[in-house]
């Protein structure tokens, strides 16, 4: 049997084995049985000595009071009183008195105890000639009756308990060695035969020709069966983890290549696919975010738009492909002169921006003016020839000291201006939308100034 661990602080049960059961169970039938049937014996013994003994006093009252008869109708007191005292005298009466039919005690002998248990009262009425002249009253003891009956069911327990006794016992020693002994011989062999696999290596050592020997036959029989049974479903549980951890190789590399796929999915969503840089989509929503941010945090944030001059003609006369590798150029040249923080995107066909974090007016011209000069001094080789281009520059800084921009797209735009602003004041510059504000400030000072001196004279 296994012993069994007991958690802390739980109370140890007490378990019982086969025999230990057995013996209650036996016990308990037994006692109920011949318990039951001593109760039954013991109450038709006790009413046949009560009815016996009532049968008994009854005939002893009757004869006596036909006795008595004749002293009572002489008044013969002395012969009636000797009468009762000889009669007292027996073992099971007590108490005798005679009442004439005035009522009158004519004589009485013995002790009268009323009310007590073991004590029965019989009354006969005495007749002479067929009337009744008296009455006559004897008081029985019943100890004796009642200590008979006490002794009786003290035999009656001491001999059940020792039929109890030898056939629990006489049933134990047919169970121990009929069943428990088998039992435990399978159960001792099943628990000390079974390897770390849960195969049972051998068979029951028991034979005989009883249920329990044709129980050990078919069980060693099971046993083969399921032993074969287990080595091959082994064998297939082996085969099936084998398939199961290609197929979960299989299934990681391909979750990393449909990784790698959506990784690459999401890049080319937000880039542009000449350039590498950030596309038109992406470039509004990075813009928006940093606009959000700067007006949360009251940070300055600049906008750099340029668009290459000229392009149509580098198109017309070199090609388009010439054209692609002259954007590739310029490109290249962005990514090399902004920080880390800054995002370039290319929102059009020769149009470029950046979105510069941090930034204000000043340090966000002099990047722009670096990569005008650099873009103005570079050369594309395309074989026999080389293409030089140049751009113009727009910018915008929020906040704005004369405008209260209220979104990124007013943020654009007026970079936008600023930029065409210097397409169509020369072309390869660089105009902040607060000098467009500037210029016309300063026009529109100087009018006022020619028509005060026109006023003047």
């Amino acid at each position: 049997m296994g012993n069994r661990m007991n958690l802390p602080g739980q109370k140890e049960r007490v378990h019982l084995g086969v025999r230990q059961k057995m013996i209650l169970v036996l016990l308990a039938v037994l006692t109920l049985a011949l318990g039951t049937t001593g109760w039954y014996t013991l109450q038709e013994q006790e009413s046949e000595i009560t009815l016996q003994t009532k049968q008994d006093g009854e005939r002893m009252v009757r004869l006596t009071a036909e006795s008595l008869a004749y002293s009572v109708v002489g008044y013969d007191y002395h012969t009636i009183q000797l009468l009762l005292d000889e009669i007292v005298k027996g073992q099971d009466i007590d108490f005798a008195r005679v009442v004439s039919g005035k009522g009158n005690v004519m004589a009485e002998s013995g002790h009268l105890k009323i009310n007590s248990e073991p004590w029965s009262t019989f009354r006969h009425d005495i007749l002479f000639d067929r009337s009744v002249i008296g009455e006559l009253t004897l008081v029985l003891d019943n100890r004796r009756i009642v200590e008979k009956l006490h002794a009786q069911r003290e035999n009656l327990i001491r001999r059940e308990a020792i039929i109890i006794l030898l056939i629990a016992i006489g049933e134990f020693l047919a169970l121990s060695y009929v069943i428990i002994r088998p039992v435990t011989m399978i159960t001792d062999a099943m628990e000390s035969n079974v390897d770390e696999n849960g195969l049972i290596t051998a068979d029951i050592p028991y034979s005989s020709r009883d249920e329990f020997g044709r129980l050990a036959h078919q069980f060693n029989i099971m046993r083969r069966r399921l032993n074969d049974v287990t080595a091959q479903l082994h064998s297939r549980i082996n085969s099936a983890d084998q398939e199961l951890r290609d197929k979960n190789e299989r299934l990681l590399a391909q979750s990393d290549e449909l990784q790698r796929i959506n990784q690459e999915l999401q890049r080319l969503t937000i880039t542009d696919p000449l350039t590498e840089l950030f596309n038109r989509r992406h470039f509004d929503s990075l813009l928006e975010k940093e606009f959000d941010y700067s007006r949360r945090h009251g940070d300055s944030l600049s906008i750099i738009f340029l668009d290459v001059d000229h392009f149509k003609v580098v198109n017309d006369k070199y090609g388009h492909a010439a054209g692609d590798r002259v954007l590739l150029e310029i490109a290249k040249l962005i990514r090399q002169n902004i920080r880390s923080s800054d995002a370039a995107c290319r929102i059009g066909g020769e149009e470029f921006a950046i979105i510069c974090r941090r930034t204000d007016k000043e340090d966000s011209y002099d990047l722009a003016e670096k990569l005008r000069q650099q873009i103005e001094l570079h050369y594309t080789d395309i074989g026999d020839d080389v293409i030089s281009v140049t751009a113009s520059f727009g910018i915008n800084t929020f906040p704005d000291s004369y405008l209260e921009i209220q979104s990124f797209t007013e943020l654009a735009n007026c970079a936008d201006v600023a930029m065409y602003f210097s397409k169509e004041h020369g072309r390869n510059q660089i105009t902040h939308h607060n000098g467009i504000l500037n210029s016309i400030e300063g026009m529109a000072k100087k009018i006022d100034l020619q028509n005060k001196g026109t006023k003047d004279e």
